[in-house]
């Protein structure tokens, strides 16, 4: 552990660096007009995270977050989605990855946070990183401009007081997006 603005955090893997940057990439690629593997808008993807959430603060809550996206990254042998949205007066973000790039169940690993969640409001920042309680299971992985879908549910512990939100229910299907190289 490492403290941060009194805030006792998990240490960085390489893996979270290359989560970072797949992100900053998904970003990039999402906001670019020219694409050499554009997306149909008559059949574009349905791109939805929806969970239930329960502790730090939240007491069963369905929520849906949008804005889903997914991509690969070869050289680390990871995919990363991403989801965002409103909820009540929050935004969220929530992300989460996993090895390979096929279909199975996929275990949180103790070594990783394998999910992630911040949440933005009028009370600031929380962030909420996974514990190894947790898994991925994908049901379909598709091409790109295709979809990746599954189902998640595990625990998440915020970083600065260490109380739990676990996750149920979820399910998920974003629009993968070109590999990250």
């Amino acid at each position: 552990l490492i403290t941060f603005q009194g805030v006792k955090m998990k240490k960085f893997h390489s893996s979270q660096f290359v989560l970072v940057f797949v992100l900053a990439l998904m970003s990039f690629y999402a906001c670019s007009k020219d694409s050499d593997s554009p997306v149909d808008p008559n059949n574009v993807t349905n791109s939805n995270a929806a969970l239930t959430l329960n502790g730090s603060g939240y007491s069963n809550k369905s929520i849906t977050l949008g804005n889903g996206a997914c991509s690969y990254y070869p050289a680390e042998n990871l995919t990363v989605v991403q989801f965002s949205g409103k909820v009540d007066s929050d935004s969220l973000f929530f992300v989460f990855q996993f090895i390979g790039n096929t279909a199975g169940t996929h275990h949180w690993r103790s070594s990783e946070p394998d999910g992630l969640i911040i949440k933005s409001g009028s009370s600031g920042f929380s962030y909420f990183y996974a514990d190894s309680t947790g898994s991925t299971t994908v049901n379909s992985y598709g091409a790109v401009n295709g979809k990746v879908d599954g189902t998640i549910a595990g625990k998440l512990i915020e970083a600065s007081s260490s109380s739990e939100l676990n996750i149920s229910n979820g399910s998920f299907s974003a629009l993968r997006i070109p590999d990250t190289n």
